[in-house]
């Protein structure tokens, strides 16, 4: 008996389609990241970094580098995969995908493939730029690229269960601006959790992108707040868990179908 063989066609056409959408418009996808981690590297990592000579046996501007690049990877990703599904969405256009031969995986994959290579451009750029203002170590390359691209992935799929939950452009602006970008910039970014006074050390640990932003660290510089075990381990349960939740929003249809 002969297994069907699933055709990649749709899987490629879907992913090439999203990666020329973004560069089409480079100015408005990766410019602005890049330049706002630059903002932050001149402003943070110079003025501040001025009055404080070290942390963790790092320049301050070493210290805060890994986090910036992080805020940038983290924020394309969510953003590329949320707004390509979303405009599919609004526009109807996704009826088509949905009525078509093409598995739910693909669609999802598509997506997050794409994503996740802007989200690395984005990243590649503030590293580069970086050489500029300050010597870049790397202690662990095999953390580092493990860490980017589980979180790349991980922002990927909550994008794209974002896109499907919303119902319209404000609702979509409500995680990025309420939930990631407040627990991002108090996620270690610009300090160490062990320079917080308790009760705040520990309740910084309940914040997911804690773990996230200290775990690329370590792949940095080779120091980390929390051990890098438990870091990977909560984005690794993370990324399975958005994974099955955007399986399950397609299977069912959810706001999908009427």
């Amino acid at each position: 008996m002969k297994t069907k063989k699933t055709s990649m066609i749709p899987l490629v056409t879907l992913t090439t389609r999203d990666i020329k959408r973004f560069l089409r418009i480079w100015t408005q996808s990766l410019i602005p990241p890049m330049l706002t981690s630059i903002l932050f590297i001149l402003i943070f990592g110079y003025s501040l970094g001025s009055r404080i000579s070290e942390v963790e046996g790092v320049s301050y501007l070493n210290f805060i580098l890994p986090g910036l690049l992080m805020m940038g990877v983290i924020m394309s990703a969510y953003m590329a995969a949320s707004f390509s599904l979303f405009i599919q969405k609004f526009q109807r256009s996704i009826e088509e995908l949905l009525v078509a031969p093409i598995a739910y995986w693909q669609i999802i994959a598509g997506t997050t493939i794409a994503a996740m290579l802007r989200s690395f451009i984005v990243g590649l750029g503030i590293l580069v730029v970086s050489i500029l203002f300050t010597s870049i170590q790397i202690h662990n390359i095999f953390i580092l690229l493990a860490f980017i691209i589980l979180i790349s992935m991980l922002f990927s799929f909550a994008g794209i269960a974002t896109a499907l939950w919303a119902k319209n452009f404000d609702q979509m602006n409500i995680f990025s601006t309420f939930l990631i970008t407040p627990l991002t910039y108090l996620g270690g970014v610009f300090y160490s959790i062990k320079m917080l006074p308790q009760p705040w050390t520990t309740i910084a640990k309940f914040n997911p992108i804690l773990y996230m932003i200290d775990g690329f660290r370590y792949g940095f510089i080779g120091v980390s707040d929390i051990p890098i075990i438990y870091s990977l381990a909560v984005v690794l349960s993370l990324t399975i868990i958005f994974f099955v939740m955007c399986v399950w929003m397609f299977k069912t249809g959810y706001k999908l179908r009427t």
